[in-house]
């Protein structure tokens, strides 16, 4: 008896892994069904997330709390403004049996009487054994990890001390990663 519901649930198992979307079918039905994933309460949709991007987006709430967050735009569009216009395209970028990454194209609409820019925004997706797809990460059109961004809320101060010194500011870094030593120096002539 043992035997046999061991293999049934494996027998089970491996039918609900196989009636899983394909990716690009997945990253759809989640951006017609969550396109706000990332402004409201994460419970509704930590099904659809790993545990890793769930828990940064739970972060991210506690943050926010209800308010504009880290992400003062729509990491959809990359902008505060403007429209997803038609047509919408997922395709899958890379894909094996435990990651994909589907882009989504469409152009963007900031002005209809002016011509749409293309735009992408990239699903990273994750499938564990048994498993459906789930989202581990989002790039927006700007390049921006929502996981990079929401992981690294913290500013950070370098600091050097010489022998016989008293410490001084040596760099700082931004919560998005960026040196400004380094940022001032590539601007400079």
């Amino acid at each position: 008896m043992k035997l046999f519901l061991a293999v049934f649930a494996l027998i089970g198992a491996g039918l609900a892994a196989a009636d899983c979307p394909k990716a690009a079918d997945w990253a759809r039905a989640f951006y017609s069904e969550h396109y706000f994933f990332y402004a409201g309460a994460p419970d509704p949709i930590l099904q659809f997330t790993t545990p890793e991007f769930g828990a940064l987006l739970k972060k991210e709430w506690a943050y926010s709390k209800g308010e504009v967050g880290h992400f003062d735009y729509d990491p959809w569009l990359g902008a505060q403004d403007g429209e997803i216009g038609k047509p919408v395209r997922f395709s899958v970028e890379t894909e094996s049996p435990d990651m994909a990454i589907v882009a989504m194209s469409y152009p963007y609409v900031l002005d209809p009487k002016r011509p749409p820019k293309p735009h992408t925004a990239h699903l990273v997706l994750r499938k564990r054994e048994h498993e459906c797809w789930q989202l581990h990460d989002f790039i927006t059109p700007l390049g921006e990890s929502l996981s990079y961004v929401y992981a690294a809320t913290q500013a950070h101060l370098v600091l050097r001390k010489r022998e016989h010194e008293c410490w001084q500011l040596h760099d700082f870094i931004t919560p998005l990663g960026e040196s400004l030593s380094y940022v001032y120096a590539a601007t400079q002539p």
